[in-house]
């Protein structure tokens, strides 16, 4: 709309630049217990030792048949993708289907007296990790052996 000839326009009424922010200044980390570098990340013990996509297992076991059958099922997977995901993070890779038959045998999930000492092992995460204490590690470091067929 144009300026009616009869209001004034005073300095104040012009039109005006709008003040940008300025750039954000860099960011440091100041936080006590601030993870800067690799080294610095907790490893071991309760962290345990982080793999890449250990979730991977799951997707293995889904439409495999296991030992123990449906009343079992629960517990026998948190088992073996206990002993997979601890396989994969100690050779520094994901699960692959060979690490599920190294866990069977390991675990001996052949023997119904093994199966039934997993009873509502699924949901006692100090026994899963007692579980995979007990694995010897020159097990869980070993090559996988390649027969070409999953079970």
């Amino acid at each position: 709309m144009g300026q009616q000839p009869n209001i004034p326009i005073t300095l104040a009424d012009l039109p005006r630049a709008t003040p940008k922010p300025a750039a954000p200044g860099r960011w440091r980390p100041h936080r006590p217990g601030e993870i800067t570098s690799p080294d610095l990340m907790p490893w071991g013990g309760l962290f345990g030792t982080p793999g890449p996509d250990t979730g991977y297992a799951l997707r293995l076991l889904r439409d495999r048949a296991l030992p123990g059958g449906d009343e079992h099922r629960a517990d026998v997977e948190a088992a073996i993708l206990a002993i997979v995901s601890a396989r994969g993070s100690a050779l520094g890779r994901a699960p692959v289907p060979q690490d599920i038959d190294l866990a069977i045998d390991l675990l001996g999930l052949g023997d119904p007296d093994r199966l039934a000492a997993l009873d509502g092992i699924a949901h006692d995460h100090a026994r899963l990790r007692g579980l995979v204490e007990a694995a010897p590690r020159e097990v869980l470091m070993a090559p996988a052996r390649d027969d070409g067929a999953s079970r």
